[in-house]
């Protein structure tokens, strides 16, 4: 294992400074940011076809496509329930943790920020499961007990362990299905909502990780990298909860064997896993036995082939780029100033950055978005994607960024 934690990367109170200033500047409040009267298309998924259970089965090839949708709207709904389980699940963990933790520092100070935004999206996926018309899926007298009980284990490095469990593998799918057009507009705003939030979150938690993991006593270390092996078999649960199908109509028992054999839902299942599988490994904290529990829920495929990538030329992850650039549009080059970051996408191996442009371009730039920016001496292509509120403008590339 590489050290985790970079001689020149950024404390754990510089970090936790930088994400308040993230969540000043781009953060939601669904509840006026989501148009909650606009009315439902009958005819649109409430989750991408290719993510529900069923999809890619003979199964599904029998049901009309009212009963797809009507499935896709049940699993969103068990979705949501879950995810509103475990934001208060992770609530009260980091609650927990902040009584002994020093309340003048800026990492207490995004933990309390994290909370927040945890309680506007479980009011968010209430009013959505409430929009939808559809009772939320509770759990049972005894899941609620341990849900109740689990808080109390999460200290240290497992809280922040736990909590990636808990949101990188619904953020990685979410990313694959809130621009997907055949999906109601309400859900599309709903998960942007949430990716968007989401994001700093894990990398609070990543940092959390990386900052402990070098001065982990090996008791720890083992305990942390064998027990997140139950992520597996508890989303392997979730992810063919009974009471979807019965609401559908379906036999059940059929319709979750089914689910649970689907070739296609593994891949899906691996996909949506990768991003947090790659970080466990980079900290060491994927030990054999946790590899197992997830390779046998069909999160991990069967053989985990090695690949060695390259690492890109460029600045740490995690790591932000401010100063001026010059942009290239259209043959018309203007000087800017912007604002990078990029990371190594464990998925497709490749190198991906993206920021905020600040600066006069012309009214029409978005029509013609390919770009050349050019900054610290190195020039990438680029893309704009879109105009900020706060009038810059979104830029991301792919390779090589120009900075670092």
């Amino acid at each position: 294992m590489t050290s985790s934690v970079r001689s020149n990367s950024p404390t754990r109170e510089e970090f936790s400074e930088r994400l308040l200033r993230g969540s000043v500047k781009k953060y939601y409040e669904p509840v006026v940011d989501i148009d909650w009267d606009a009315p439902l298309d009958p005819d649109k998924f409430y989750l991408p076809p290719k993510l529900v259970s069923l999809y890619g089965t003979p199964l599904w090839d029998t049901m009309t496509r009212e009963q797809q949708i009507e499935l896709s709207r049940q699993e969103l709904v068990n979705t949501l329930s879950a995810g509103i389980w475990f934001e208060n699940i992770l609530n009260q963990g980091i609650l927990r943790k902040l009584m002994h933790e020093d309340p003048t520092s800026n990492a207490t100070h995004y933990a309390l920020t994290e909370m927040g935004d945890e309680t506007r999206h479980m009011v968010m996926f209430g009013k959505a499961i409430e929009r939808m018309g559809v009772k939320p899926i509770a759990p049972k007298r005894y899941q609620r007990m341990i849900i109740n009980a689990v808080p109390l284990g999460f200290k240290g490095s497992v809280l922040w362990v736990a909590a990636l469990i808990g949101e990188e593998i619904f953020d990685s799918l979410q990313r694959q299905m809130m621009d997907d057009p055949q999906l109601q507009p309400m859900v599309q705003r709903l998960m942007r909502i949430h990716v968007t939030e989401e994001a700093r979150h894990i990398q609070f938690a990543r940092d959390g990780v990386r900052k402990r993991i070098d001065d982990m006593p090996r008791l720890n270390r083992w305990w942390i990298s064998t027990i997140n092996g139950i992520g597996g078999p508890f989303f392997r649960y979730i992810f063919s909860n009974p009471v979807m199908y019965r609401r559908v109509g379906l036999d059940w028992r059929q319709a979750r064997r089914t689910a649970r054999r689907s070739p296609h839902r593994h891949e899906m299942q691996i996909s949506g896993f990768a991003p947090l599988a790659a970080f466990l490994e980079e900290v060491g904290l994927m030990g054999p036995i946790a590899r197992m529990m997830w390779r046998r829920s069909h999160f991990l495929p069967a053989k985990t082939p090695r690949v060695a990538v390259e690492a890109p030329t460029g600045p740490a992850p995690d790591e932000v780029y401010d100063g001026p650039a010059n942009i290239k549009v259209s043959d018309e080059e203007h000087a800017v100033r912007v604002r990078l970051t990029g990371r190594l996408d464990p998925v497709d191996g490749k190198y991906h950055w993206r920021g905020t442009v600040f600066g006069a371009l012309p009214e029409d730039v978005l029509r013609r978005p390919e770009a050349l920016l050019t900054a610290n001496g190195r020039t990438a292509a680029a893309r704009l994607t879109e105009r900020t509120p706060q009038g810059g403008y979104s830029v991301t590339g792919v390779g090589a960024p120009p900075f670092g």
